[in-house]
């Protein structure tokens, strides 16, 4: 009788496990199916362009592309601790003034790193009066290794770790209003530059890749059990 209540025991942890181990794996595919969804609506997005109105700067048109006239102005800012394919680099935002006369940041691109420290990557101020990108949030804070937010280097870059609209346009003395969006260049100005944007979600292949171990593990388990009955017989 014991025996029976055990190996009962058994079967029923053996339907529980392998039913668990079916649900995370159609779970991590399900996820995949809304990561897939979500950047395709990006990419949609991208089809057209639209005139930049002062109306268009809210959540709904955020992924959208526009074009914007006015003109860059000084200083550029160099974001800290940004990674293009694994290397660690800056991406750097320039002050654009719209005709509306209110301010956005410009995401111009990513540069490595140079071996000075006490240096940033030589960015020149843009001429261009016409640009079009893509319209995201400010980036998350993402890591920190300074306390101090803002370090003018010159006269023209300044190192930034982190973006707080109203800190830079206090510590910057900027007169006009600040968008709380920022347009990501598309395409790039400027050719020592890579383009630095960041889907809404990350792609799919991960929760592709973690289904198929659920999977696995569920086969796997099941592959056990029916080895071990056969023993048993």
């Amino acid at each position: 009788m014991k025996v029976k209540n055990k190996s009962l025991l058994l079967d029923i942890l053996f339907v529980v496990t392998f039913l668990i181990l079916l649900r995370l794996g159609f779970w991590q595919l399900d996820r995949a199916d809304q990561k897939n969804e979500i950047n395709q609506n990006f990419l949609e997005r991208q089809s057209s362009l639209k005139i930049f109105d002062e109306t268009d700067i809210n959540e709904e048109n955020l992924w959208g592309k526009f074009s914007i006239e006015g003109e860059f102005t000084s200083p550029n800012l160099y974001l800290d601790n940004q990674t293009y394919k694994r290397e660690a680099g800056y991406v750097i935002y320039s002050p654009f003034l719209t005709q509306e006369n209110k301010v956005i940041l410009v995401n111009r691109g990513w540069h490595d790193l140079i071996e000075d420290r006490n240096e940033l990557p030589n960015v020149k101020k843009a001429e261009d009066t016409m640009i079009s990108g893509i319209l995201t949030k400010v980036p998350s804070h993402g890591i920190i290794l300074n306390t101090e937010n803002i370090e003018n280097i010159n006269d023209s870059s300044i190192r930034i770790q982190r973006i707080d609209v109203d800190e830079i346009k206090e510590v910057l003395n900027i007169q006009h209003e600040i968008y709380p969006f920022v347009l990501t260049l598309e395409p790039t100005i400027d050719e020592n530059l890579k383009r630095h944007l960041i889907l809404p979600v990350s792609n799919s292949e991960k929760n592709y890749g973690y289904a198929f171990q659920w999977f696995a593990f569920a086969l796997t388990l099941l592959i056990i059990f029916i080895t071990l009955r056969k023993k048993n017989k």
